[in-house]
């Protein structure tokens, strides 16, 4: 097994990314970063700079090494610690996955109204922890440097805590969700061994009465119970997950006062999406504005308390870091189920299974899968593509295009269409089914 580094160097077909453990993000680089990094893995750093002087000149070449030397990546003896990786192109999307989604169980001793992946009894065949080891490794060797471990209860199995080690030992960071009913002062010692880079609490309300209606009987009293262990055997610390809804929504500022109180270093606004249990109640799933509204109401009352607020406001979206039309499954995000399933999103549809991690590689499925294929291959509708949010939309959200009806390349049902100052206004899109 290879020793962990703070580095790896995703070598892709339009430029480089540095995934940074210190920081847990990936970033960047120039030409000129990228090939030094390289170069002197083969060559000392003396010659690796005479070839970079030549092509990019002497300024920008030392330029280059005191910027690479200060960050950290080239250590004062010239040497680059991290690992390469190469990543063949791959029609709209990188070379592999940034981010990856693991399912670790279906079992889940709470019965959440809006749970995408309708858990609650343990499935016979899921993976075992070898099995999910082996896909630790298959992630490691693409570069995916980003696991985000969900469920059902992922507690509810006792080797979770083995699954973040194996993680950590191939350099990939971890990210845990829970409901916070399972967390004893035993499991959170061995876990603090080798902690996740976060660890959520999920709640869905301040109080009993909002956050039951949704998570069900004494849900609330159960996910105290574990964020008071938290507080009192976990060093590492917690953070605060709310999935908003409108009937929660108006209640932002209640749980930012709640994450302040516990000492949660971070409240996590997502938005209800449109897959799982949710579709049986459609009156949690959450529209933009109501979504937008939480975010602006919980933002006040963090500020006055200091709290951090982690939330994609739908209104200030930047440019995404993919090229194409719709959201960033198949394209930056790959799923996988607690059976092994292999998806673009957990939240598709069931029909964008695109195989199994027992039959088949993770990297053939992300390179060319079916629904993998079938998503990237989306072109922007005529609405979308006289939007004058194009750019930062790129058409939005997948799953909530087709529970609009609009196909899998028709506008996201959060569309906030506003047409270019030269494009006529079309009617709205709704074309191609799903794969």
């Amino acid at each position: 097994m290879p020793s962990p580094s703070p580095f790896t160097l995703r070598l892709e077909a339009n430029g480089a990314l540095l995934y940074d453990r210190r920081a847990h993000q990936y970033f960047p680089l120039t030409a000129a970063e990228s090939f030094l990094l390289c170069a002197v893995q083969e060559v000392a750093l003396p010659k690796a700079l005479t070839h970079l002087t030549k092509a990019v000149g002497a300024s920008e070449a030392a330029r280059t090494v005191e910027q690479l030397t200060e960050s950290g990546e080239l250590s004062a003896e010239g040497q680059f610690t991290g690992r390469v990786v190469d990543s063949a192109k791959v029609a709209g999307a990188w070379g592999a996955p940034l981010v990856a989604h693991l399912g670790m169980t279906l079992a889940c001793n709470f019965a959440c109204n809006h749970c995408y992946s309708s858990s609650g009894k343990r499935a016979a065949d899921e993976l075992t922890l070898a099995e999910i080891e082996a896909v630790i490794e298959q992630l490691a060797a693409m570069g995916c440097q980003k696991l985000v471990l969900g469920g059902g209860e992922p507690f509810l199995r006792e080797d979770l805590p083995a699954v973040v080690r194996s993680a950590d030992a191939y350099g990939i960071d971890c990210f845990v969700h829970t409901n916070g009913s399972k967390l004893t002062a035993k499991l959170l010692g061995a876990l603090s061994q080798c902690p996740p880079v976060a660890l959520a609490v999920s709640l869905d309300g301040p109080d009993a009465e909002t956050n039951d209606a949704i998570r069900g009987a004494h849900a609330f009293e159960r996910a105290m119970k574990g964020i008071a262990t938290l507080a009192k055997s976990y060093a590492p610390g917690f953070n605060l997950s709310v999935t908003i809804t409108p009937k929660n929504a108006a209640l932002a500022p209640k749980m930012v006062e709640l994450a302040h109180a516990h000492g949660a270093k971070v409240l996590l606004l997502r938005p209800a999406y449109p897959a799982g249990e949710a579709m049986a109640e459609p009156g949690l799933i959450c529209d933009r504005d109501t979504f937008a509204r939480a975010i602006d109401l919980a933002r006040v009352r963090a500020r006055e308390l200091g709290v951090t607020v982690d939330a994609p406001h739908p209104h200030e979206q930047g440019v995404p870091d993919f090229e194409g039309f719709g959201c960033v499954a198949a394209r930056v995000v790959m799923g996988i189920d607690p059976r092994g399933n292999v998806t673009p999103c957990l939240n598709l549809p069931e029909n964008f299974t695109a195989g199994n991690v027992r039959t088949a590689g993770l990297l053939k499925l992300w390179r060319g899968g079916r629904p993998f294929v079938s998503v990237r291959a989306q072109t922007a509708n005529a609405q979308c593509n006289s939007c004058r949010h194009y750019d930062t939309c790129r058409g939005g959200c997948r799953v909530r295009s087709l529970f609009a009806g609009n196909g899998l390349n028709g506008p996201d049902s959060w569309c906030h269409y506003e047409p270019k100052s030269d494009s006529p206004s079309p009617s709205p899109t709704q074309t191609e089914s799903r794969p």
